[in-house]
């Protein structure tokens, strides 16, 4: 059984990447994105990574001045130095993970043997660090891939390390005040967009007309369980519980009045549960108005859905490993189930909002966290040749 060749890589020097995956021990685990999708309103977490290196030689030993990682006189074997970790298959080199290391974990055996256990986190842990002193307020009426540009270069983030998108929405002035990852965090919420850091350590932002336009999320890319006869080297969890089942919504911009709406028929049937959106950035009541709209007609409907899928990748490699290597947060799969007792498959499309990887010697599975696709593909977009049929979809801003 072939797996794909991990590649890891640490930036001891500041300049350079040193390739130390000739000591690297029982596999690698990152994550990223959402663990799990518990509202309409997903707030991406800070990507981690864990990797053990086989420390026998105290290479990565920090007491260790005569070691390989050494400059003026000083270990370079410390916490914030840049790791990424790749996966080559087919030829073909993926990004798994990019952060920086929070600790170099030192363990020995006795005198006879030790490790290092690294664990890293992605580039949210530097912008939430990165604290801001207030300025003249700037930036009003411009829109949130705009804003999400400028918090970035108010934090001296890499201009080459970020992917942002022109935003649907227009924005109050900001100070800039306080730490970069809040506020861009508040951003994407008053969007309903995507803010994450990809496998190349990238910033990446989303707008939230991306769902209804971009075709990687209008159009599934992947589908596991079909067909019938094929084996199926997944695990999937369907949930019926009320993590993101919200049929009442008070939502305020910064300085603007409380909208309320909600589903009459829903509250009646099944009581009244509210999503509270306040301080939103939003520069009109009337755009409130439309953000809680679209947050009820997402919402307002209780939904069984797939929430989670683990793909044993090692068991189909051919097939298996393009897909869990190349997916991305906001792509569309689709997953049938067939359980047991027979009767008609269960058939759902979804979004990809989490992706995880844990492998051994032998073995690699990977964990995508997943959002119910269902309400999206219904939405009015102007101009749009199918969102854009007047009483046929609900309407978008």
């Amino acid at each position: 059984m072939s797996l794909p060749v991990i590649t890891i890589e640490v930036m001891f020097n500041g300049v350079s990447w040193t390739d130390v995956t000739s000591w690297g021990k029982h596999g690698i685990s990152t994550r990223r994105g959402s663990s799990r999708v518990e509202s309409p309103i997903i707030r991406y977490e800070a990507g981690t990574a864990t990797v053990t290196l086989n420390n026998s030689d105290r290479r990565f030993d920090p007491t260790n001045l005569a070691g390989p990682y050494v400059g003026s006189g000083k270990s370079q074997v410390t916490p914030m130095r840049p790791i990424r970790i790749r996966a080559t298959w087919a030829s073909t080199t993926y990004d798994i993970f990019r952060g920086f290391v929070d600790i170099w974990d030192v363990d020995w055996v006795a005198d006879i043997y030790s490790e290092v256990t690294v664990r890293a986190t992605d580039g949210f842990k530097v912008l939430r660090n990165k604290k801001r002193a207030a300025v003249t307020p700037v930036g009003a009426g411009e829109d949130s891939g705009a804003r999400v540009t400028r918090i970035l270069n108010s934090a001296g983030w890499p201009a080459g390390d970020r992917v942002i998108a022109t935003g649907s929405s227009t924005l109050q002035a900001t100070t800039l005040e306080g730490d970069a990852l809040s506020e861009l965090q508040a951003t994407a919420e008053s969007e309903i967009g995507e803010l994450y850091i990809d496998g190349a350590g990238r910033v990446v932002f989303r707008s939230r007309s991306a769902l209804l336009l971009d075709s990687r999320s209008t159009t599934v890319q992947a589908t596991f369980g079909n067909p019938p006869t094929a084996a199926a080297p997944f695990e999937t969890r369907l949930n019926t519980d009320d993590a993101t089942f919200y049929n009442e919504v008070r939502a305020q911009r910064t300085g603007g009045a409380e909208f309320v709406t909600g589903d009459a028929a829903s509250q009646a049937e099944l009581l009244t549960r509210t999503f509270q959106a306040s301080s939103l950035l939003l520069t009109s009541d009337t755009e409130v108005q439309s953000y809680a709209g679209w947050i009820l007609y997402v919402s307002k409907d209780p939904e069984v859905r797939f929430d989670s899928i683990v793909i044993h990748a090692h068991a189909d490699p051919a097939n298996l490993f393009p897909q869990v290597l190349a997916r991305e947060i906001g792509d569309r799969i689709q997953i049938v189930r067939r359980p047991p007792g027979g009767g008609a498959a269960i058939t759902r499309e979804v979004f990809i909002r989490g992706i995880s990887h844990q492998t051994s010697g032998a073995t690699w599975f990977t964990t995508w966290a997943l959002q119910s696709a269902t309400k999206y593909g219904s939405f009015f977009a102007l101009d749009h040749p199918v969102l854009g049929l007047l009483d046929q979809n609900a309407l978008g801003f």
